[in-house]
C-alpha cells in the first residue's frame, strides 16, 4: 500500500513537473508573439501615417489649384471672394482684399 501511494505521488510530481515546463513553453510563446504583435502595430501605424503624408502631398497641389482657379474666376466674373463681401457683386470695381487673398500662397 505504502509503495503504490508513494508511487503515485512520484507519477504526479512528474506529471506537475512535465505540466510546469509546457506551461513555461506556452509562456515565453506568449510573450513572444505579444511582442511580436506590438511591433506589427507599430509597423502597421507607421505604414498608415505614411499612406495618409503621401496621399496627403498628392492631393494639396491639385486642391490648392483649384481654389486658386475656382476664386480667380468668380473675381473675374466679378464676384467677391474676400470674407469681408464674399459672393456679393463688386460692380466692376477692384477690392483689395479679393486680390489680397488671390495673391497670397494657400
Amino acid at each position: 500500500m505504502r509503495d503504490e501511494l508513494f508511487d503515485h505521488i512520484l507519477k504526479m510530481e512528474k506529471h506537475l513537473e512535465t505540466m510546469n515546463a509546457e506551461f513555461d513553453e506556452l509562456k515565453t510563446r506568449t510573450v513572444k508573439l505579444l511582442e511580436e504583435n506590438v511591433r506589427l502595430e507599430m509597423e502597421n501605424n507607421n505604414f498608415k501615417q505614411l499612406l495618409i503624408e503621401t496621399t496627403a502631398d498628392k492631393e494639396k497641389p491639385e486642391r490648392e489649384s483649384f481654389k486658386s482657379n475656382t476664386l480667380q474666376s468668380m473675381y473675374d466674373e466679378g464676384f467677391h471672394v474676400c470674407n469681408v463681401s464674399f459672393g456679393t457683386h463688386r460692380h466692376g470695381e477692384k477690392c483689395l482684399f479679393c486680390q489680397e487673398i488671390l495673391t497670397r500662397d494657400l
